[in-house]
């Protein structure tokens, strides 16, 4: 029996480091915490995060492919008298002239965040890539929950620092859970599945019973790490063969002791100076980081916008192929134009390695 829906698992590096905060000042190591997983503490990148940058960057590749497309604008009605004739009124010689607000001023619809005064800035047509892939609320009274849903991206593959270079860490756990995703997509990964002891590692990049460092932590290899079957394009093989599997318990751990920590001072435009007590810390997963996160598309023939059914023109249909071609317009933008906070001090660009297919 087919399915109502189409998913797919996205893989993706982190381009330069990405803070996603939680919103405020906390007690601890750093001022601007980021958002963790809370049982096992390890940071990852909301959905609701995702969700929202990849709407307003695909609301503006189509704005862009569409410049004068009429159905991404409204206008501003010309004010008129009882009689329904323009407003006049007379400038300071006397002479008359249109009331400024007669004249037709046009508003562009913006598909995207929240659609401004109450919704009523969505379009909310059947037609709309944006409206119909991301849903929109009208105060007007039409809606629609839109026919993708996003998940959380999570850390698969994180770099560290070891007396040989750069090393990407991963866990039993992490895997499990990446390949039991994967199962439902016809795709496989090899590994070796367990670590029974917490100062143990396993690796193919030193010798067995020599020890690694991983950051500040030294650890012995147990033995020779099982090959991991790269099943992530355009993913570096280096990558992948420069892999450490640790033990669940101490990759949280080592992630969080590796995060980016950057400190940052507002200016006083005045002096050009540091101003006093404006010292802050925050924190970031760092650049090259592997993560993944899945994405599913509901098949538009299931639904309706309005009563209507979704189109992309009066004669063809909708599928869930051109709902996918929608959102892949946005996450293309992720590469450039980034997510998450501080993405004007170089942070927040996200690579997507298998777009399309």
């Amino acid at each position: 029996m087919a399915e109502p829906f189409k998913k797919k698992t996205y893989f993706a590096m982190t381009l330069d480091p990405v803070h996603i905060g939680t919103g405020g000042y906390r007690l601890g190591r750093v001022d601007n915490t980021i958002t963790r997983e809370p049982g096992t503490n390890l940071p990852k990148i909301p959905g609701s995060s995702i969700a929202g940058v990849t709407r307003a960057y695909t609301a503006m590749a189509v704005q862009c492919e569409n410049p004068d497309d009429l159905k991404k604008q409204k206008y501003q009605t010309m004010k008129r008298d009882q009689s329904g004739n323009p407003v006049v009124k007379k400038d300071k010689d006397g002479n008359s002239e249109l009331d400024s607000n007669s004249q037709p001023i046009p508003e562009y619809y913006s598909c995207a965040g929240k659609g401004a005064d109450g919704g009523d800035g969505h379009c909310g047509q059947h037609d709309c890539e944006v409206c119909v892939s991301f849903g929109f609320s009208r105060k007007s009274g039409s809606s629609f929950q839109g026919l993708v849903q996003f998940y959380d991206a999570r850390i698969l593959f994180f770099p560290v620092h070891s007396m040989i270079g750069p090393v990407w860490i991963t866990c039993p756990s992490v895997l499990n859970d990446f390949c039991e995703t994967l199962k439902s997509q016809s795709i496989t990964i090899e590994h070796q599945g367990s670590l029974d002891n917490d100062e143990f590692i396993q690796t193919d990049l030193v010798e067995v019973d020599k020890n690694l460092n991983l950051g500040w932590l030294l650890l012995k290899n147990k033995k020779k790490l099982s090959p991991i079957k790269n099943p992530i394009p355009h993913l570096s093989a280096e990558i992948v063969n420069r892999a450490v599997l640790v033990s669940d318990k101490l990759f949280s751990r080592i992630v969080n002791d590796n995060l980016e920590v950057r400190t940052s001072v507002a200016i006083d435009p005045a002096t050009g100076a540091a101003e006093d007590r404006a010292l802050y810390t925050y924190e970031a997963i760092p650049r090259a980081t592997v993560m993944w996160f899945d994405v599913v598309y509901n098949k538009p023939e299931y639904f309706r916008v309005d009563g209507k059914e979704i189109v992309i023109n009066p004669a063809i249909k909708a599928d869930v192929n051109w709902v996918n071609s929608n959102v892949e317009k946005g996450l293309a933008y992720l590469e450039h134009l980034g997510v998450g906070g501080m993405n004007t001090r170089g942070m927040g660009r996200l690579r997507i390695l298998n777009m399309g297919g």
